[in-house]
């Protein structure tokens, strides 16, 4: 049963980090994550970084800019203002900065990321009304944004996938996974949904299955 309320911890923890002075212990990198997200870097074309709302999302963001990541993460507009103020203080004070998708410039804006050789982090895993395509997840079609494929694509960008994910010792840590480039959206938005699947079901307690993915958003 303890499994089961794991979503409810993960949003206690999220609530508490509102306050920027509470302490947040970054997660650690599983070992040899951090080169691979570090060689990407090095490689001076931005990184596109999948991820999935999988755990502590927002403490992986966190952490990667503890550890002196530039990242920049792409977010939806929330439907509340209230709630945007909220994002704020959960994100500005640890150091994430946020493009939301639908503002003004918000195209221009994240390949500028990208050009100056930064992270950008895009959630691919849960319904959105963008440009998307059908493309397996967890083994059913769903449809799935293909912008962060068609940013890496039209930019050259390396492509890796990362979330949280449990050690060996059943402990937390973030955890990297380099993607072969691609000329094809498609190809690579399958690739990217392939590995976060595989993500996902080593650790379903952890993932918002109550989320409606397969119907139109």
């Amino acid at each position: 049963m303890r499994r089961v309320f794991e979503l409810g911890g993960l949003l206690g923890e999220a609530a508490s980090a509102l306050d920027p002075r509470r302490p947040l212990a970054p997660l650690p990198f599983l070992p040899g994550s951090r080169e691979v997200l570090e060689d990407a870097i090095r490689e001076g074309r931005g990184v596109v970084f999948a991820s999935a709302h999988l755990g502590p999302w927002e403490r992986v963001a966190a952490s990667l800019v503890a550890a002196g990541i530039p990242l920049t993460v792409v977010a939806r507009e929330p439907y509340d203002p209230r709630l945007g103020r909220v994002y704020a203080r959960l994100r500005e004070a640890r150091g994430v900065r946020t493009v939301y998708r639908g503002a003004r410039g918000a195209g221009v804006a994240l390949v500028r990321v990208l050009r100056r050789g930064d992270v950008l982090g895009v959630p691919m895993d849960l319904a959105s009304r963008v440009a998307s395509i059908d493309a397996p997840f967890l083994g059913v079609p769903a449809r799935t944004p293909v912008g962060p494929a068609r940013l890496a694509v039209r930019t050259g960008a390396a492509v890796v996938v990362g979330t949280a994910v449990k050690a060996e010792d059943g402990a937390l840590a973030v955890s990297f996974t380099r993607l072969a480039a691609s000329r094809s959206e498609a190809d690579l938005t399958a690739r990217i949904n392939a590995e976060l699947s595989r993500r996902i079901r080593a650790m379903p307690e952890a993932w918002p299955w109550m989320h409606r993915r397969w119907a139109d958003p």
